[in-house]
């Protein structure tokens, strides 16, 4: 099991790897149009809603030792720290598989002369 120590508004949170059925309620409980299909998440509407009490309401849910204070007293570089965390600890494989690819597809794409 992966994890990571990070610090946040003073705090330090340890950023443990979820299981896959965790992972599958806590996207259902951020998103539940989702249904817990990451395909199913509009990103559009979540960007819309971007805001600070985006940040109070969704942080809280993924870290329960974050209070809405502990968001509001911290800096964005450690609330971009802790949620790149996050990501790396659940989602290092995937994103070892995503960027190749990403450079492959970026590759094939017509470049504009």
């Amino acid at each position: 099991m992966r994890n990571k120590l990070v610090t946040i508004a003073d705090k330090t949170i340890d950023v443990k790897e979820m299981r896959i059925g965790e992972l599958e309620k806590l996207v259902v409980e951020l998103f539940p149009e989702s249904k817990g299909d990451f395909r199913k998440i509009d990103v559009s509407k979540l960007l819309e809603g971007a805001g600070f009490d985006l940040l109070y309401k969704k942080l809280p849910k993924v870290f329960p030792e974050l209070t809405k204070d502990d968001v509001k007293n911290a800096y964005m570089s450690e609330i971009e720290v802790l949620v790149e965390a996050f990501v790396n600890v659940n989602f290092f494989g995937l994103k070892k598989l995503i960027q190749p690819l990403m450079k492959v597809v970026q590759a094939g794409l017509p470049q504009k002369q």
